[in-house]
């Protein structure tokens, strides 16, 4: 990026810049311009470099939250997660655990480009790749899904053509939940 000038110098200006307070270092590598408010100097959450670095920046989207999070969202289970789990086109390893800021992120690679075209319909097949087998979803659940699917305006169509990248079962649990009558 600055190839004029060498990593030396450019470790000694981040130091300095520092020192003056014009960045504040979150973690290692993990950097951010603060703001002045009532409360004094602005702070980040280890979620927000988690959206920034997997998720998405500004109108770009390329991940999604996975896990007890995405099981959370949908009204699935109540758990609290220890541990973010991120799906993310940034990610090349199948899964790898990252510490930011002491905990723990499992970032995994997604099974196909994830933009903003398509990543509500990777929601809802990334949810039900990772429920039980035998998990049946309750009332509430099917609500809030069904309402995921009329508020993003998710075709039929579109989740089918997604579903070729995901497991046979995943498929099927999509089909036994009644969750697609709601297209019809």
């Amino acid at each position: 990026m600055f190839k004029e000038y060498s990593r030396a110098y450019i470790f000694r200006l981040i130091e300095k810049a520092e020192i003056k307070k014009e960045i504040i270092r979150f973690d290692t590598g993990i950097y951010y311009l603060p703001t002045t408010n009532i409360m004094g100097l602005s702070t980040i959450t280890t979620e927000d470099v988690v959206n920034k670095k997997y998720i998405c920046d500004k109108d770009e989207v390329y991940g999604i939250y996975g896990g007890l999070n995405l099981q959370n969202m949908f009204s699935t289970t109540t758990q609290m997660p220890n541990m973010i789990e991120v799906i993310s086109n940034k990610e090349s390893m199948r899964c790898r655990k990252v510490i930011i800021d002491g905990r723990t992120i499992i970032v995994r690679k997604s099974r196909c480009k994830i933009n903003n075209k398509n990543n509500n319909e990777y929601m809802i097949l990334q949810l039900f790749t990772e429920v039980g087998k035998n998990y049946t979803l309750d009332n509430r659940a099917k609500k809030v899904i069904k309402e995921f699917i009329k508020d993003n305006n998710i075709k039929k169509e579109s989740l089918i053509n997604l579903a070729k990248f995901f497991p046979a079962i995943t498929i099927k649990k999509l089909f036994c939940s009644g969750v697609l009558n709601e297209f019809a």
